[in-house]
């Protein structure tokens, strides 16, 4: 038997029961697919089956307004990924009726979908024969073919690739991508692989000479840059102050809670925006409650909160004065998690209320 059949058996009887593979549908693989991104399979799969319930086909996401998605897509994060995955539902219905091309070319001119996504669409649903190579695919080839190079070289995606492409089962194309990526989820592990329980241990270079451990090898990811920020909690009665800036460093085409950073600056990304800067200066501005932590990519904040209770009228005036390209809108305090679907705003609530 082949390293490739012995994979297959052992998917056939082992493959967790998830959700997004009962039916070989391109558009809910590719759902899934973008969520599994950064996101573990536990938190994504209640998100998925919501997302799914609520934008059933390509039509009703690419219908949608970008709100509704980013309210829809609140908990996973990233959230570049739902505007990414709006902006394609939107290219899908226009250019080939809400269908997936079967061509990697053209599913590559799809906004916001990779080279990984495509294969995966294209090899789970239609069984066309591309291999995938994610986290977890890197880690099982880089063990069973001994790769010794730093998996995060600028030549390691095209090398494991064509390992990739090699190991490939051309009969079973969907089921063995899937396999791979099961196999480094619960078998092939970072730490303590479960190596006695492989299908592939007789065939794997790295377990033959003990060196599971080693491989595969990685740079240390860079430290978190740790800074400072600023939330600007501008209340009018039961209702809280949302805008919405047309380039900002964090958070892009969101509305958002004003915020800004302190102290010395990584570079001019950072610096306040003139109009942000007429915001927190406006007067008798004070602390509001606890500060607490948040983590952005690469990025850790320690955030305070300042704020004052404002006259809406007059401030929507003030705002108006300025002539700045900025948006800016009121929202029910109730409603912040809804319009502002981001951890950031759960966080700043209960910073306020304890």
């Amino acid at each position: 038997m082949t390293p490739q059949e012995k994979l297959y058996s052992w998917f056939l009887l082992n493959q967790r029961d998830l959700t997004f593979r009962k039916k070989k549908q391109a558009y809910s693989i590719w759902i899934s697919e973008v969520m599994l991104q950064q996101t573990r399979v536990a938190a994504m799969l209640p998100l998925y089956e919501s997302f799914i319930k609520k934008f059933p086909t390509v039509e009703t996401l690419a219908s949608s307004s970008e709100e509704e998605v980013l309210s829809a897509w609140k908990g996973l994060g990233y959230y570049s990924r739902a505007r990414n995955i709006r902006k394609g539902a939107i290219f899908l219905s226009q250019n080939y009726n809400g269908s997936f091309p079967k061509d990697l070319g053209k599913v590559l001119e799809v906004p916001g979908i990779g080279p990984y996504t495509a294969r995966a669409v294209l090899s789970i649903a239609y069984d066309l024969p591309f291999a995938v190579l994610d986290g977890n695919v890197k880690r099982v080839l880089s063990r069973l073919f001994l790769y010794e190079k730093n998996i995060l070289g600028s030549n390691a995606d095209k090398e494991l690739q064509i390992l990739a492409d090699e190991f490939l089962n051309l009969k079973y194309p969907g089921d063995h991508n899937q396999a791979m990526m099961e196999l480094g989820a619960t078998i092939c592990l970072p730490e303590n692989p479960k190596c006695l329980l492989c299908p592939l241990q007789q065939d794997c270079i790295a377990l033959s000479k003990n060196r599971t451990d080693q491989v595969p090898i990685r740079t240390k990811e860079k430290k978190k840059l740790e800074m400072t920020a600023k939330i600007l909690w501008m209340e009018a009665g039961d209702e809280v102050l949302l805008v919405k800036e047309k380039s900002p460093r964090f958070l892009k085409g969101m509305f958002v809670l004003p915020f800004y950073f302190e102290g010395e600056l990584p570079s001019e990304e950072y610096e306040t925006s003139p109009f942000i800067s007429k915001l927190s200066l406006l007067p008798d501005l004070r602390p509001y409650g606890k500060t607490f932590s948040h983590t952005i990519t690469h990025h850790k904040f320690k955030f305070f909160v300042i704020g004052n209770s404002f006259n809406k009228q007059k401030l929507n005036d003030e705002i108006s004065s300025w002539k700045k390209d900025i948006e800016w809108k009121w929202v029910k305090k109730e409603k912040l998690e809804e319009e502002f679907p981001s951890s950031l705003a759960k966080k700043t609530l209960n910073a306020i209320l304890k």
